[in-house]
């Protein structure tokens, strides 16, 4: 849908090359090819080969002219088209198309395309679509008629173009001056700048001081192994990664002193057990 639009806006760059084939499907890269007639929307096949022809021949002979704005002469661009006859010579400054650029074969069977070029810096103007008609022998509107061209109508469209402007000479150097700068102090006294050159030299005798400082500690370990989870897509720390377990040096057993409030546990045999049970048992017995 996006391409259909684009394809509706109009494209005023100029086209730069113009070749033949004899296979559609064989347009080289960055050519397009006109294979529809602008107002039929039929096949636009400039051989119009005869029935006859193509009982002899065995197979059906076409030709359909393709289009490039990025292809051809580096900096040359179509500005005018011409039909001529078959045996007749171009005129001067215009360019022929001879054979097809897939197969080799001859371009044309009766009338013939011609093209002129120019460099773009110096044309005024230039040729940015071509169409042809197969019923009407008028241009569209925006469009000039060239001719018949073996059975169809050629008609193309132009724009004017600007030509390249040459800009106008700095009247000051790009190059930064070595020479000393002399600005005003509130006093009223001139101060110096230094020049350029003395200031690389100290901005280097900097750098390399920079460059021989070592740290004074070492580098820092491996970072810490994180853990993952099944249930996500990127690796968390849990916060404890890196923290030995240790216990307090306040509970440890080397400091004895915490634990002089704790009563001893006697340790009591299953005869003491059985005393203590039977002294108890008289006790309450009594009450």
């Amino acid at each position: 849908m996006i391409k259909q639009v684009f394809k509706s806006f109009p494209d005023n760059k100029p086209i730069s090359g113009l070749c033949i084939v004899e296979d559609i499907t064989k347009c080289p890269t960055g050519y397009n090819p006109i294979s529809k007639t602008h107002d039929q929307d039929s096949d636009a096949d400039l051989h119009m080969q005869s029935w006859k022809e193509s009982v002899f021949i065995g197979r059906k002979i076409t030709r359909y002219l393709c289009l490039s704005k990025t292809e051809g002469i580096s900096d040359y661009i179509v500005v005018n088209i011409n039909i001529i006859n078959e045996k007749e010579c171009p005129p001067d400054g215009y360019c022929l198309i001879p054979r097809t650029i897939d197969s080799d074969q001859k371009a044309w069977r009766k009338r013939q395309l011609c093209y002129k070029l120019s460099r773009k810096s110096l044309a005024s103007h230039a040729i940015t679509d071509i169409i042809l008609l197969s019923r009407s022998k008028k241009a569209p509107d925006g469009f000039n008629l060239v001719g018949d061209l073996n059975g169809l109508t050629l008609c193309y469209k132009t724009s004017p173009q600007s030509p390249d402007v040459p800009l106008p000479s700095l009247t000051y150097g790009l190059t930064p001056t070595l020479s000393t700068e002399n600005i005003p102090n509130s006093n009223g006294s001139l101060s110096s700048l230094p020049s350029l050159e003395s200031s690389a030299h100290v901005l280097s005798h900097d750098y390399d001081r920079l460059m021989s400082l070592k740290p004074t500690r070492p580098a820092p370990k491996l970072p810490p192994t994180y853990s993952s989870s099944n249930y996500s897509t990127l690796n968390s720390y849990q916060g404890l990664e890196g923290i030995p377990f240790i216990l307090n040096q306040n509970i440890s057993v080397e400091h004895k002193s915490i634990f002089k409030d704790i009563p001893e546990i006697k340790i009591k045999t299953p005869k003491d057990l059985d005393l203590e049970y039977n002294y108890s048992f008289e006790q309450e017995r009594q009450v």
